[in-house]
């Protein structure tokens, strides 16, 4: 397999897989809390590590990074700031919520790619784009006249946002090495999280002593799960489109669910936002079957 130009079927495949894994991302998160780690400082503790493993590489070939300096800080910007949003978001609203308005992200991406990168848009992508909106709106009316956004449900949303304009940043500015890519989106994201940690009380520093003890699942996780999970995802949006990458991530949907659902019973949802959870997930179904080979 030619990974520096791989079949758009083998790329669809990682993102797939990949984004599986995200849909336990939470998981960690939560395990941290557990021990004792403020919800901001877990994310730079499952951060930095992968931050400070591909920075080996980023300063040994710091000669070939550097021309491309700039755009790998202003993708790792939005990149940074999605992973921060969406996990503050996680701390505030439910999983299910907040993955599910991050997952408006195909949308996002679509109109992106439709207006920036030139991307051909068939009446499927069209008819997702529609199920997906009307989706969002059952989801977040819990079958009465308000709109109960809460903060929470406000970044998860705001994130798929800021990820789909990283995610056509990088296809379209598909020279950028992946080192560069991956050391500024690791470091800002866990800048970004203790900034917004930090601005609603969720960022107290922990002791050198709760440090110490969380260092090695903080490790493990951040070099066995995020470094890899994030590798791949950022290296098959080098070839296919961001509406399609969007689409195909929502197989987190799907995990997140399902995990949330069976270790956090207080995270059900109501009937009526079970079908919009069912509509937005619908959306990347009208995606798949329309262009099922496309990048």
């Amino acid at each position: 397999m030619n990974l520096q130009n791989p079949s758009s079927n083998f790329a669809s495949a990682a993102v797939l897989v990949s984004a599986a894994i995200w849909g336990l991302y939470w998981i960690p998160l939560r395990y941290l809390e557990g021990l004792g780690v403020a919800e901001a400082w877990t994310v730079a503790l499952i951060n930095i590590p992968a931050a400070a493993a591909v920075g080996v590489i980023f300063l040994v070939q710091f000669k070939a990074q550097k021309p491309h300096l700039r755009r790998g800080f202003l993708i790792g910007i939005f990149m940074g700031l999605t992973v921060a949003m969406f996990t503050i978001g996680l701390v505030h609203s439910s999983v299910v919520r907040v993955t599910l308005l991050f997952y408006l992200t195909p949308v996002w991406s679509t109109l992106i790619g439709t207006y920036w990168l030139k991307e051909p848009i068939t009446r499927g992508r069209w008819l997702a784009i529609a199920i997906g909106l009307l989706g969002l709106g059952f989801l977040v009316s819990q079958g009465g006249g308000d709109l109960p956004l809460n903060i929470g449900d406000l970044y998860g949303f705001v994130s798929g946002i800021t990820w789909a304009i990283g995610g056509a940043m990088i296809k379209r500015y598909g020279e950028v090495p992946m080192p560069t890519l991956l050391v500024f989106q690791f470091l800002l994201a866990s800048g970004f999280a203790l900034l917004l940690g930090a601005a609603a009380g969720l960022a107290p520093t922990p002791s050198l002593a709760l440090l110490y003890q969380v260092a090695p699942a903080s490790m493990a996780i951040s070099i066995g799960l995020i470094f890899p999970s994030v590798l791949i995802i950022f290296w098959a949006q080098k070839f296919l489109y961001p509406g399609r990458v969007g689409l195909l991530m929502m197989t987190e949907v799907m995990v997140a669910t399902l995990t949330a659902s069976l270790f956090l019973p207080n995270e059900a949802l109501e009937f009526i936002e079970w079908i919009g959870a069912c509509l937005i997930v619908g959306a990347c179904l009208v995606e798949i079957i329309e262009q099922p080979a496309k990048a």
